[in-house]
């Protein structure tokens, strides 16, 4: 019998169900953080939505996550993942995320998942103001963390969209980002999925973020927020997001104002701490004119 691993069972037992129903927004959080990769915040990605900007070439960073995921037997297990990042080309980025449970001992589990990531940049004005798009995919193996049948690969395509401001000086960035993404298995697509966030980089030591998922103008208030925090001192970046913060409807006749009048929810909220590695071996490439 073939062995399946827990976390993409998790995700699945949520979400896959309803690849081609109707998939709530905070199932499709959950999903989402079971198969992004462990992303260069604020730089490369939000939290857990990606961004359309690269790594940039010959450029890798390393990054490691940990999360409380509950209690088994009455000992405590952590979700923990660890990605490696390659910027092969100023427009394409590669990656790798290996995803492990562990005891609160610090034992590992036998629970593991591999993730493959793949991300090009299509469109690139500048630097600044005009956007830049790039499209990408997540794939990961539901048996075995094996990569052998299509049809045992989940893929997570997806198109970004990304526009860099400066705040008086480059030093000072706001940077806003929008998201479409589906989930694709066995040659069958379910309904896409809309999601953005908006980060702060303050001279490139202190990142603010925050994101919303599973947006959707034809329903009520139903997403998902994730928020953030990051420090950078040179090559080391530590960070830490809450995420799971509920958005429940509020009042109004418009989609406007329900979503201006919409209430936060704490209860189910929980902490995701990261560390990252930032390896930077190329140079960035010049700013178009």
């Amino acid at each position: 019998m073939k062995k399946r691993f827990l976390l993409i069972a998790l995700a699945l037992l949520l979400c896959v169900g309803n690849v081609l129903a109707e998939t709530g927004g905070s199932e499709f959080a959950l999903f989402k953080r079971n198969v992004a990769p462990v992303m260069k915040w604020g730089e490369n990605g939000i939290l857990t939505v990606p961004k359309a900007t690269t790594l940039g070439k010959a450029n890798f960073f390393i990054g490691a996550m940990g999360q409380q995921a509950g209690q088994l037997q009455g000992l405590d297990i952590y979700n923990t993942s660890l990605s490696i990042l390659a910027g092969t080309s100023d427009d394409v980025e590669l990656g790798y995320t290996r995803r492990q449970i562990i005891w609160e001992d610090l034992f590992f589990s036998n629970l593991s998942m591999d993730t493959f990531h793949l991300k090009t940049r299509f469109l690139n004005f500048g630097d600044y103001l005009l956007p830049q798009a790039a499209i990408g995919v997540n794939a990961v193996s539901l048996v075995d963390n094996k990569f052998e049948d299509r049809n045992d690969i989940l893929f997570v395509p997806f198109i970004a969209v990304t526009s860099t401001i400066p705040i008086f000086t480059p030093k000072m960035l706001f940077s806003v980002t929008a998201v479409v993404e589906t989930i694709m298995n066995e040659n069958e697509l379910g309904l896409f999925q809309f999601s953005g966030g908006a980060d702060l980089n303050l001279f490139n030591f202190l990142y603010g973020f925050a994101e919303i998922q599973g947006f959707d103008l034809n329903r009520q208030a139903n997403e998902v927020l994730n928020v953030g925090v990051k420090l950078r001192l040179g090559i080391l970046s530590v960070g830490v997001g809450l995420f799971n913060i509920s958005v429940n409807a509020g009042e109004g006749e418009s989609i406007f104002d329900q979503y201006t009048s919409a209430l936060t929810d704490l209860a189910n909220a929980n902490y995701m701490a990261t560390v990252g590695l930032d390896i930077p071996l190329g140079k960035k490439a010049a700013q178009k004119k």
